[in-house]
């Protein structure tokens, strides 16, 4: 049976650390379960879903590294302007060129691309969207602080049901303990360009660092809160938690 135990002091509080920034060094594969609801035009939908986010860097040469994060959303969804269901949404695809450096402040940029719904209309926008990612963040223990943003434009498709062209930011703000203890806090707003409207859920979470026999494992848990909501979106309280699978080189 695979053993759950503490690892040493030693790695924990930076292996949590490195969690904190997007584009660290590190192969890391979370697993985010988000509960929204008061969804639809009444406000009596809720929606479950699955957030999959593996971040894999390649590593160029001595002095750059290349930041590739896939993003994968699959959606429960309940009573929302009747309909019930599930499905994945949009595919995003983040990436990000790194220099690779130990220095306080720590940047990338790169390509970004959205594919349409894999699951239909009820599941998200029918366009494609191409863009560009950035990330900039200021790392001193036992803090992080940072802003991850990209803006994707229409390559084409259907409109009827919502457009590719938007603007997200995600200011964010951690404090990692000696013990492997993160404390977070951040935002991941959306704004789009045709609707003039934002999303802005703030999230809160507390997570701790042990291990699942010799792997690494990050487990959190925290509330969520819409500060502002599009028609038929998501609003008020919601929750959050995840697990981290961590795979240090």
């Amino acid at each position: 049976m695979t053993a759950f135990a503490q690892p040493a002091k030693s790695d924990t509080s930076e292996l949590a650390s490195k969690l904190t920034n997007p584009v660290a060094d590190l192969i890391s594969v979370p697993f985010q379960y988000n509960y929204d609801a008061n969804i639809g035009i009444d406000k009596k939908g809720t929606s479950n879903t699955l957030v999959v986010q593996p971040v894999i860097p390649i590593k160029l040469n001595r002095d750059w590294n290349y930041i590739v994060r896939p993003i994968v959303t699959l959606q429960s969804a309940t009573d929302i302007n009747g309909f019930s269901g599930t499905g994945a949404g949009p595919v995003l695809l983040e990436t990000f060129l790194s220099p690779n450096n130990t220095g306080n402040f720590i940047w990338g940029v790169g390509p970004i691309i959205s594919t349409p719904s894999l699951s239909g209309n009820n599941f998200g926008t029918a366009q494609t969207g191409v863009g560009l990612s950035a990330v900039g963040l200021l790392m001193k223990a036992p803090w992080t602080v940072g802003v991850l943003t990209y803006n994707t434009w229409s390559a084409g498709g259907d409109a009827t049901y919502g457009t590719a062209n938007n603007l997200f930011y995600q200011p964010f703000i951690s404090y990692v303990t000696k013990n492997a203890w993160t404390y977070s806090l951040n935002t991941q707003s959306t704004f789009n360009w045709d609707a003039r409207r934002a999303q802005n859920p703030m999230n809160a979470t507390v997570s701790k660092l042990v291990k699942f026999g010799e792997t690494p494992v990050s487990l959190s848990v925290g509330a969520r809160y819409y500060l502002s909501s599009v028609p038929g979106g998501a609003s008020g309280w919601g929750a959050r938690a995840s697990i981290t699978f961590l795979f240090p080189k």
